[in-house]
């Protein structure tokens, strides 16, 4: 039996961005502690926070956003 796959987050586009190691680990423990699947879509939704773009946030919360450390 086929399973659906996940549902679309609409239209993207692909942005590649090579970050310090030192960064990235920063945001991977900022990701977990959100509870955001995955770097990507932390980023994703962070970038469109900064953006002022709040309806487009998959995964961030309202509590996870207010936790965000900002330097």
């Amino acid at each position: 039996m086929a399973t659906a796959g996940r549902p679309s987050k609409g239209p993207r586009t692909t942005v590649t961005s090579r970050v310090p190691t030192d960064v990235y680990e920063i945001l991977e423990g900022q990701r977990r502690a959100a509870g955001v699947r995955s770097v990507s879509q932390y980023v994703a939704d962070l970038l469109a926070v900064y953006a002022g773009r709040t309806d487009l946030i998959r995964e961030l919360d309202t509590k996870a956003l207010q936790e965000v450390p900002v330097a």
